[in-house]
């Protein structure tokens, strides 16, 4: 496996794979369904993919995984970045359609899907579709742990012009902003391992700690914050490849797991076991987002003592403040965390672009090696996203108290994020326009106990549609966390003197009980 030193001299994914499997080979490095991979074995099974990969792609080409969390999604990442190759991570919910539209952006050559899960034949549609696209692209079907024959369908493309990206380029993660097009964050190999150095700090882990993840490796969530921070702390990551409340506590309570990140503890809230909190009394550090209250519950009620908030997003390769789990725990539920060494934030008046000082309400403005160096092929974006002084726009709205705590305070994009998926209504909006016109449907996101939103669309009373039966067209043009779980009847929308629709208002009305729900 290639060695990769970063400017900054930490050591690189292959180098902390070699550590790790000469020093703890015989622990287990990863847990997925009760499968597990010790350190040596995990190795093996990089190089093996790696080996595969070899002849079929160069320095620069753009890999795009899609497949469930699985010991292959993991070593084809490291695989991957070790062939000087970009990873493409995709969410295994995504249609063909949308996928394509991935694809197509990031220039990928290549396509490594699984033959099936969950009942959907992955490589079988992935095939489908390059047999009838004038596009070329090769898909592979990864066999079990590298082993075996690896299925084929396409045609590898010659190599594309040398793309300009930036040094040591670890993965393109796509994500909705606030248009109806994914963008391309390009994250860097530095920043994922810098992060994940922080998190390993603040969540006090070492080689002998268990950390239990539900994160989805498509994420920036479960390719950092999971795999990579475990990677760098030599512990132990069990996994999940479907999310299950109840499956997670007894995880937790068979493996012993002590620190955990990106589970949706709402749910386990939800499941109302009496036995929930002696399931997890093993679980001693854990961050969560949302109010106080509610993480305070997750401190009393499942008796999480190390609970805290923490604040980042793709574009800083996740999170970019944190707590240490002896932090007050006051402090640690009612704020957001401080930016790891060498990070900073700051707050800006987003009308006149002034710096504010403590306490103040403003933009939250980032800046530092873990920030991405922009979206893919994206100038205008790129132009939007950062000031003239190479400050991150995040587009969420804070403030930051006379310690440099931050703390989180509202959104101020129009993003729904249901159930750990972020999307952009307008991608919504604009599938609709197959039955509606603009100006006619506004989709945004309400509040959900368990998925923090949902999103629901806002129609025209004039508008005649068997809605139940759009809903049902529509989930078969994109992913279903996308599609409108509630449908409501407006006279008319709130406008703002721009002729935007006032979202915040449309929420107002539907809490209130002033819009007809129809579906």
């Amino acid at each position: 496996m290639n060695s990769r030193c970063l400017p900054q001299g930490l050591p690189g994914f292959g180098e902390l794979l070699a550590y790790n499997a000469a020093h703890f080979g015989g622990r287990i490095a990863l847990r997925i369904d009760e499968q597990a991979l010790s350190w040596q074995a995990f190795a093996a099974l990089v190089r093996r993919m790696r080996q595969a990969l070899e002849p079929l792609v160069a320095p620069g080409d753009r890999v795009a995984i899609w497949m469930h969390n699985s010991m292959e999604w993991a070593a084809l990442f490291l695989a991957i970045h070790a062939q000087g190759a970009v990873s493409v991570p995709v969410s295994t919910r995504l249609t063909m359609a949308e996928l394509d539209v991935i694809l197509r952006d990031a220039g990928a050559r290549v396509l490594a899907t699984t033959a099936a899960y969950r009942g959907r034949s992955y490589f079988d549609e992935a095939a489908a579709h390059v047999a009838g696209s004038p596009a070329p692209l090769l898909v592979l079907g990864v066999p079990a742990l590298g082993e075996g024959a690896w299925l084929q369908a396409g045609a590898l493309p010659p190599p594309a012009l040398p793309a300009d990206l930036p040094p040591d380029l670890l993965c393109i993660q796509y994500t909705s902003g606030t248009t109806s097009t994914p963008k391309g964050v390009m994250l860097q190999a530095q920043g994922y391992l810098r992060t994940a150095a922080y998190v390993a700090r603040c969540q006090r882990l070492t080689p002998s700690s268990r950390f239990v993840s539900a994160g989805p490796f498509f994420h920036c969530s479960g390719s950092m914050h999971a795999l990579t921070t475990c990677l760098l702390a030599g512990c132990t990551l069990t996994s999940m490849s479907i999310w299950d409340p109840e499956r997670f506590l007894d995880i937790v309570q068979r493996h012993r797991c002590d620190v955990a990140h990106m589970v949706y503890l709402r749910d386990v809230l939800a499941l109302g076991d009496p036995a929930a909190r002696t399931r997890l009394e093993s679980l001693a550090v854990a961050h969560d987002l949302g109010s106080r209250e509610y993480l305070l519950r997750l401190h009393d009620e499942l008796g999480i003592p190390g609970i805290s908030n923490i604040y980042g997003m793709t574009e800083t390769a996740g999170q970019f403040t944190m707590w240490f789990p002896d932090d007050p725990l006051d402090r640690r539920v009612a704020a957001n965390g401080r930016p790891q060494p060498g990070n900073a934030v700051r707050i800006v008046d987003p009308a006149t672009g002034s710096v504010l000082g403590p306490d103040r309400a403003g933009e939250i403005q980032m800046r530092g090696p873990t920030v991405a160096p922009g979206y893919f092929n994206r100038p205008q974006a790129n132009a939007e996203a950062f000031t003239e002084d190479g400050w991150l726009r995040s587009g969420d709205i804070g403030s930051l108290s006379a310690d440099g705590e931050l703390s989180y305070l509202a959104r101020a994009k129009e993003i729904i994020r249901s159930g750990g998926e972020n999307f952009a209504p307008a991608e919504v909006e604009q599938a609709l326009y197959a039955w509606c016109q603009p100006g006619e449907v506004c989709v945004l996101g309400v509040p959900d106990d368990r998925l923090d939103e949902i999103p629901a669309a806002v129609v025209l009373s004039t508008l005649r549609s068997d809605w139940q039966q759009v809903l049902r067209e529509l989930r078969q043009r994109m992913a279903g966390f996308k599609v409108p779980r509630a449908v409501y009847l407006t006279e008319s929308f709130p406008l703002t003197t721009t002729n935007k629709v006032q979202r915040n208002v449309l929420r107002e009305w539907i809490a209130s009980g002033r819009l007809k729900r129809i579906v």
